[in-house]
């Protein structure tokens, strides 16, 4: 755990400082009041062993008698101790004022890889998006009426680099924020691209998309392609605010990814957001010694006087992670003067979280601000990836909207469950997801799922797949065998991939003649392990993932039999995950053109 004080303390010290002068003043009164029941006592009942007293006595005496001395004393006593524990009360509500505006918090908000996650608030609903990586469809879209219970509603772009204007997105789908125009009744969406006609980093560029509001759960974004363009070094990390009439879109320029500065720059933004105007100016970058490397992941709101931001530093992705966030205010947006927070950084990795950053803030009907960022849930290393966790700012005693720092993961593992029975289904569940480089995969429903085989992939097969949200669980699924391998597989990373959308895994498939184990993470298909048989009806699949992902086990049941352990392996879970995303759980299908793979159920359970 990071060695830095918490922002509770640093808001607290001044009034628990001016808290322990009145116990001096109540402590001096105690000391009195017992001294005299004691004088009394020792007067009437002929006690002589008082010399613990001495340290107690005042510097000055009293004549009255020992009674009026004893009532006094009791009098002074039960007052002083009343007035103590009305301080303690105090001081005890001051240092819990932050775990008690959370406590009604379900984390993580988002489960699973949700990073860079993005919040607003339409009316009493609250929508969410979250970064997708390389990962189609592209860009979440969540819903919530409480801020605790969240629906995936839609995407972005459903149907991957095919919504997009000019098919411009290659990869490197990062960053999405979502923003409301109540005057225009729209929701847009900025967002992060690698262009396909660029090479290198000056191809990431952020577009921007547009939707009716009223249509964010059924319609279709209308890209405008992209806007925020830096021919040097690329822009990442875009964010709009509405201030004072205009619109400032606000962007990173990715200089850590070419050797240059990274500093945070605004400019202003057209109505329909297609179009910058004036001259960009910047806004800040890494100047505090905590400060390491970089600053991105902004995000601007207003309160009170002030134009606030929240912004990240470090390295956010992956193992090697140091994302801490601070906050930065100005009184006059277009002047470039920002004031830092003198107690940053405000959020740092704890003992449950690791390398919490990069979201934004939204503010309730009851004017409450609530952060949805990113973070690693340290009980699952980088496995599941950076899960949506939100929490809410409070104002301190300074003036400065502060985060507590110590947010639990509190929603049960009923939560994370899923099951899918594709005989009732008529189309595909939001939650599958295909590599970002590809087509949506064939599919139709008839009587299940049949998925459409290949061999891309290296072999591995068409994939879908979906979060996993812990390292302990179980897949299981039910195919009809057929010519086809068919079956369920663990999505990560090829070993030493050129990209980190290379999809490589590892499964166990069903065909009419058996069942085959295999794994393709090091760049190669290879069969692991095999069992002929001659199979006619349905059977079931599950692979078994536990001690932290570190071990896994594949098993086969056959319609009225027990399940039967085919293969077990340890598993380098740290060597195929992906740089900046969570492994897949889903289903696969390898074989010929033309040839299909059924599916009648699929489940994820967590243990």
């Amino acid at each position: 755990m990071a060695q830095y004080p918490s922002c509770l303390d640093l808001l607290t010290f001044e009034k628990i400082t001016k808290q322990q002068q009145t116990f001096s003043t109540l402590k001096y009164m105690i000391n009195f009041s017992l001294y005299l029941f004691f004088a009394s006592l020792k007067k009437s009942s002929n006690y002589t062993q008082l010399q613990p007293l001495q340290m107690l006595k005042p510097q000055y005496t009293t004549s009255k008698n020992h009674h009026t001395i004893l009532k006094t004393g009791l009098f002074l006593l039960v007052t002083c101790l009343m007035l103590s524990a009305c301080g303690l009360k105090k001081k005890q509500s001051t240092i819990t004022d932050h775990p008690a505006a959370v406590s009604e918090m379900l984390n993580p908000a988002l489960p699973g890889d949700n990073p860079d996650p993005s919040i607003i608030r339409v009316g009493n609903t609250y929508y969410a998006t979250s970064t997708t990586n390389e990962w189609a469809p592209y860009f979440t879209i969540y819903k919530s009426t409480d801020l605790k219970n969240w629906k995936l509603i839609n995407h972005v772009f459903p149907d991957g680099f095919k919504d997009m204007k000019n098919q411009w997105g290659e990869n490197n789908f990062w960053a999405s924020e979502l923003v409301y125009d109540s005057k225009q009744h729209r929701i847009y969406a900025y967002y992060t691209a690698h262009n396909r006609e660029t090479k290198g980093n000056p191809g990431l560029q952020c577009g921007t998309a547009w939707i009716d509001a009223d249509k964010i759960e059924t319609g279709k974004f209308t890209d405008n392609g992209p806007v925020i363009i830096e021919d040097e070094c690329g822009a990442i990390d875009a964010f709009e605010l509405q201030h004072n009439g205009k619109i400032y879109a606000f962007w990173k320029n990715d200089g850590n990814g070419c050797g240059k500065e990274s500093w945070i720059w605004k400019q202003e933004i057209n109505d329909s957001r297609t179009k910058l105007l004036g001259q960009k100016s910047k806004v800040f970058t890494n100047s505090q010694p905590w400060e390491t490397g970089l600053v991105e992941g902004a995000c601007f709101f207003t309160l009170g006087e002030y134009v606030y931001s929240l912004y990240s530093v470090g390295g956010c992705c992956d193992a090697k992670c140091n994302y801490k966030t601070g906050i930065a205010r100005t009184k006059d947006l277009s002047g470039g003067v920002w004031e830092k927070y003198t107690a940053n950084p405000i959020m740092v990795s704890n003992n449950k979280w690791n390398c919490p950053g990069h979201g934004t803030v939204v503010k309730t009907a009851n004017d409450r601000l609530f952060m949805l960022y990113h973070a690693f849930n340290k009980n699952y290393d980088v496995f599941v990836g950076r899960e949506g966790v939100i929490e809410e700012l409070i104002v301190g005693a300074d003036g400065w909207p502060v985060l507590h720092n110590a947010t639990v993961p509190n929603r049960p593992k009923s939560d994370l469950d899923f099951s899918d029975d594709f005989k009732n289904d008529k189309k595909l569940d939001l939650v599958w997801q295909w590599p970002s480089k590809l087509q949506r995969p064939a599919i139709t429903f008839s009587k299940g799922l049949n998925l459409a085989a290949s061999n891309e992939n290296h072999a591995l097969g068409t994939f879908l797949g979906q979060y996993i949200k812990t390292v302990n669980f179980n897949i299981t699924t039910e195919v009809n065998p057929g010519l086809a391998n068919t079956g369920i597989c663990l999505g990560g990373a090829i070993f030493k991939s050129k990209w980190p959308g290379e999809l490589g895994g590892i499964g166990i498939t069903a065909t009419k003649d058996g069942f085959v184990v295999f794994n393709n993470f090091e760049g190669t298909y290879t069969v692991l392990k095999e069992a002929k048989e001659n199979l006619s009806g349905p059977v079931q699949l599950k692979i078994q993932a536990s001690n932290d992902g570190d071990q896994l086990s594949f098993f086969y049941k056959k319609e009225g039999k027990e399940w039967l352990n085919l293969y077990s392996t340890s598993f380098s879970a740290a060597k195929y995950v992906p740089w900046g995303m969570g492994y897949r759980a889903g289903i696969v299908v390898k074989g010929a053109a033309g040839q299909m793979g059924s599916f009648n159920t699929f489940g994820i359970k967590n243990n």
